[in-house]
């Protein structure tokens, strides 16, 4: 069975109706079929309905009767048959390639391949014939408008009371009961919308740390008849607002503590797995979701009531219009019409705390074309304008992906344009931009923030993981080597997933809680991908956390006491420098009265070697306080190194509110101290290279000139941060090399590339520099020094943690070894294979090379030697470079 061949297909179900069915009313319902269906009861077409998500709901009394009834949906796959060049790539969203086929048909979500069927339940809702049609719940923290839609689908006026019980959905008891209203007439088919309010209570509300619901009936008392027909909804009491530029839920400011996407796509109609994985996202302290790739059905919803997992409700056409795209009118109509229709739908679900149109339309910054991007601009405000009306209780995000922008249109181009509420700036840091330590001091909300409008992000993501092997996904990988910036050759297959693993994790835990500490004027952040956190995402038996999951539960606690740390690596003996922060997030809006923060650092056996405490204020909610602790390493170690852990405890009144872990690396100051020689060194330095050699108790004789140098006969000749060298000192270089010198050169990128002008062809500049990953991990140049360890260098400062200044673009040769690579943070890498290759040279470098020359050899070093006094593995790599080169 081939379903990309199949086009239509028919669903047949027989039912058995009991005697009297022609006195009652009976609606068909048909939660989603995909994508065209024809609806025939006993034969006789009821429906016909157009669309992937939409509900169907007809009337069938009429086509009913006693016994036996056929119920058959033809199933049609393709609204418009033929989409020329249907897989021709039109743009590149941030991660997917954006089709034809996606941009002319019907809104289909991220679903390839045109999948076709009924793929949400059916269900035949028998009633009386006066009922309620509908309700919508208007909650607020005390109580609740209700506007009920009531019809008489009999052929006779009808007198009847509508009642109001409200039942809490755990305990059973009932909360409120009222005759609400009295009297009410309807005529034959009639249908009204009556409206009234409900004051003066004192429910439990309804939040991701408290999901209380209720069931609220709605009564048909009818006196005459001795009827009553209950229609019930589930809900609950809660309010989600915009206001003064943030978010608040139940009055009071809210951070978004959230994680998207789940598995969802993969098992719509599967209970066990979406209340399983909700169990998960709560022990993990994510609160908050969005319905990325396709918007959930009622299942999954239903489980998000119960376990208090806020949604960001998307939309169902991501990439609408993007760049110069414009699909028929028609088909956006229609797309318009169903995706209204869900809000309708789930509005009562307080799970689901505000509406997004779609996902990363972009036509507003990328459209070339100005007229027609204030042409889109209008159509999806005109979409906002109708939410507002379905809808006026909840924030709406214009797009996934959409922040305000004043500068380009001019203030006066919003008057006429509902762009939404909220600001959601996507970004994937480590990954295509930037490094995790840019977002250290508050870079996201000072980059983004429009006054008056909630700044978040829904899509803050660090990359991506198999769900089976923990490998970088494969695609990433061969394609466009994102993952080869984080951990180099250890992101293919024969790599160690364990290494792409703690890498991602260590990024994933510390953007989040760099992302809390410094963004205070924001209103939270959905990490991206949630559903790579894990292996075997889709079973619910199996589903295993990886470990950015146990990152993210550290970052996302409601109350964080948070370590800002910038190098990773200390000598016993000095202090270790970092401050703490406090973030009060605490849901009831509660202030946090006079704490301590006890720390300590512990070995892998579990050995405390230093601890300490630091009182903190008040915090208030929604508030940050910062704390400069006084951390001394002990100077003396039972082991010459050790891996350890800072961890923290917050207290309130001996209560632990809050706690931390980082792992950090200690050495004793003479761990890299291993060159013990009595061959000659000679150094030549225009910098303070000399402090390194001195801290490492390297022998050495200073030279005034490379020329005195060459000239003392040494063993090994050290040139440090040396440039503007005559052509004659190059040449001796050469020379000296060629006839069995040895020679360090240490960042000097132009007396390099002049002494080495066949093999190195220049050099690129890191856009942070803070990670090194090994091409030859046997080399003894990294002797002692582990796989990952060339990363975030310490230097005691609040700074970006570099490990190399430059990078060195070469000429691939026999004599040429390149030892350490660098590859800048980037995108996507676009073309074929020679515009690949051309590309990756502008992105990828070797900081660290050996080169072969005649008798002789080089090292070339662009690494942070001047780190070596105040982190270990630099001093541990200089050292092995001085033994090698002396072997």
């Amino acid at each position: 069975f081939d379903y990309k061949k199949v086009k239509a297909a028919w669903y047949r179900q027989w039912v058995e109706l009991p005697e009297g069915i022609e006195n009652k009313n009976a609606e068909l319902v048909l939660d989603a079929v995909s994508k065209m269906a024809d609806v025939y009861v006993n034969g006789k077409l009821v429906k016909q309905h157009v669309g992937m998500f939409g509900e169907i709901r007809t009337n069938v009394s009429k086509f009913l009767h006693p016994g036996k009834n056929l119920i058959s949906v033809f199933v049609t796959k393709d609204y418009i048959k033929d989409i020329e060049n249907a897989d021709k790539v039109v743009d590149v969203a941030v991660t997917v390639p954006v089709t034809n086929a996606m941009l002319k048909d019907i809104a289909h979500g991220f679903y390839k391949d045109s999948p076709a069927g009924i793929w949400q339940p059916v269900k035949l809702i028998i009633s009386n014939l006066v009922k309620v049609e509908d309700v919508f719940i208007r909650p607020t923290l005390n109580g609740a408008s209700f506007d009920v839609t009531l019809k008489n689908h009999s052929n006779k006026s009808s007198e009847f009371n509508l009642a109001t019980d409200i039942i809490d959905n755990k305990t059973r008891l009932l909360f409120y009961s009222e005759e609400s209203l009295k009297k009410i007439k309807l005529k034959p088919g009639e249908e009204k919308v009556v409206t009234y309010t409900i004051n003066n209570l004192k429910p439990k509300l309804w939040s991701p740390q408290a999901p209380n619901l209720y069931d609220f009936d709605f009564k048909i008392i009818s006196n005459k008849e001795k009827k009553v027909d209950v229609f019930t909804v589930r809900s609950g009491f809660r309010t989600f607002k915009s206001e003064n530029g943030l978010l608040y839920l139940n009055g009071n400011p809210y951070w978004l503590r959230g994680g998207n996407h789940t598995p969802f796509a993969l098992a719509p109609n599967d209970e066990v797995l979406a209340n399983s994985f909700y169990k998960i996202m709560k022990a993990g302290n994510i609160d908050v979701t969005r319905t990325h790739t396709t918007p959930y059905n009622k299942l999954w919803i239903n489980a998000a009531d119960e376990n208090g997992i806020g949604i960001s409700h998307e939309g169902t056409w991501p990439w609408l219009m993007i760049q110069s795209s414009m699909p028929e009118m028609n088909l956006i109509e229609m797309w318009a019409d169903e995706y209204l229709s869900l809000l309708k739908k789930y509005r009562n679900h307080p799970s689901i705390l505000f509406w997004t149109i779609n996902n990363e339309m972009k036509f507003y910054k990328n459209d070339p074309d100005k007229e027609r991007r204030k042409v889109k601009m209008k159509i999806i405000s005109d979409v906002v304008k109708r939410m507002r009306e379905i809808d006026p209780t909840r924030p709406i995000c214009f797009d996934s992906n959409y922040r305000r922008n004043e500068k380009q249109n001019g203030k006066d181009f919003y008057k006429d344009i509902d762009d939404g509420d909220i600001d959601d700036v996507h970004a994937y840091i480590n990954w295509y931009n930037h490094s995790v330590f840019e977002q250290f001091n508050g870079e996201f909300q000072k980059s983004n923030l429009n006054p008056g409008r909630p700044l978040i992000s829904q899509e803050m993501s660090t990359g991506y993981a198999n769900n089976e092997t923990g490998h970088a996904t494969r695609f990433y990988t061969l394609v466009h080597q994102n993952p080869q910036s984080l951990i180099g050759y250890q992101a293919y297959g024969y790599g160690n997933p364990e290494l792409f693993l703690k890498a991602q994790s260590f990024i994933t835990g510390e953007l989040a809680e760099a992302l809390r500490r410094s963004n205070d004027k924001a209103s939270g952040i959905l990490h991206f991908a949630l559903l790579t956190w894990f292996r075997n995402v889709y079973d619910a038996k199996t589903i295993e956390p990886y470990p950015s999951y146990f990152a993210i539960k550290r970052a996302l606690q409601p109350v964080l006491v948070s370590a800002e740390i910038w190098g990773r690596n200390f000598f016993a003996g000095d202090s270790l420098s970092t401050r703490f922060c406090i973030v009060n997030d605490l849901e009831n809006g509660r202030a946090l009265n006079e704490g301590v923060v006890n720390w300590w650092i512990e070995t892998e056996n579990g050995e405390r070697i230093s601890a300490g405490k630091v009182d903190v204020s008040k915090v208030g909610h929604y508030k940050r306080v910062w704390v400069t602790p006084n951390i001394k390493i002990p100077e003396n170690l039972k082991n010459s190194t050790t891996k350890a852990k800072l961890k923290l405890s917050y207290t309130e009144g001996g209560q632990e509110m809050s706690a931390n872990e980082y792992e950090i690396f200690i050495a004793e100051k003479t761990w890299p101290q291993t060159v013990k020689t009595d061959k000659k060194i000679v150094l030549v330095a225009h910098a303070k290279s000399s402090s390194s050699l001195d801290f490492l108790q390297v022998k050495y004789t200073v030279a005034n000139s490379i020329t005195d140098a060459l000239a003392t006969k040494a063993d090994l000749v050290i040139l440090s941060s040396i440039n503007n060298t005559p052509e004659t000192a190059i040449n001796a270089i050469k020379n000296y090399i060629n006839k069995g010198g040895k020679v360090i050169i240490l960042n000097s990128e132009a007396l390099s590339k002049a002494v080495f002008p066949e093999y190195i062809t220049g050099w690129i500049k890191p856009t942070e520099g803070d990670i090194v990953n090994m091409e030859i991990p046997e080399s003894s140049v990294f002797d002692n020094i582990d796989l990952l360890a060339l990363r975030y260098f310490n230097d005691n400062k609040p700074k970006i943690p570099i490990v190399c200044n430059s990078a060195f673009t070469v000429n691939r040769n026999i004599n040429v070894l390149e030892l350490a690579s660098h590859i800048k943070i980037h995108g996507y890498i676009h073309g074929e294979i020679s515009e690949r290759i051309d590309y990756m040279k502008t992105i990828k470098g070797y900081p660290l090379l050996k080169i072969a020359e005649g008798k002789g050899s080089a090292i070339i070093s662009s690494m942070a030697h001047g780190k070596t006094n105040t982190d270990p593995i630099a001093g541990m790599l200089l050292s092995n470079m001085i033994n090698n080169m002396l072997k």
